[in-house]
């Protein structure tokens, strides 16, 4: 049986060898034509990759442009909100009312010219909330491309 194991196993061995040649002369030809045949769909990943990138990179300068926005604006109004904290906390304390209303005393146009502030402070607080708000939705937005693409 040994001899006609090894007899079988030189007949593989010679049509392996038979075959090899056959096989690296198709292969080429064979990826040749899948790739003319897919061509078109990869020219179409490659375009819309481009695009997905080009808004990508369009909405990031967008977004930056926000940030850096809101943050000016956050470090303009940061020292008058501190200010207003200080002012409520000092009404807050019992007590310092007295005292705080002798070292304000304001009169009546000093009193609506704070109210004035005050109310413009609100509006811009109020207009930051929403531009944060709308710059989470971008962010978001932004976020959910990429995986609605893949």
């Amino acid at each position: 049986m040994s001899g006609f194991q090894g007899a079988i196993s030189r007949a593989k061995e010679l049509v392996r060898a038979a075959g090899r040649p056959v096989s690296v002369r198709l292969r080429p030809r064979i990826e040749y034509i899948a790739m003319e045949r897919l061509r078109p769909e990869l020219d179409a990943l490659h375009a819309d990759l481009a695009k997905l990138r080009h808004d990508v990179e369009q909405a990031t300068k967008d977004l930056d442009g926000h940030v850096k926005w809101l943050y000016d604006e956050q470090r303009r109004l940061a020292p008058h909100l501190a200010a207003l904290e200080a002012r409520v906390a000092a009404f807050e304390r019992p007590g310092s009312v007295a005292r705080l209303a002798d070292r304000l005393e304001y009169s009546a146009d000093e009193a609506d010219e704070v109210r004035a502030e005050h109310a413009r402070i609100r509006a811009r607080l109020a207009a930051v909330s929403k531009y944060e708000e709308r710059l989470a939705r971008l962010e978001e937005a932004v976020a959910a491309k990429p995986e609605a693409g893949s």
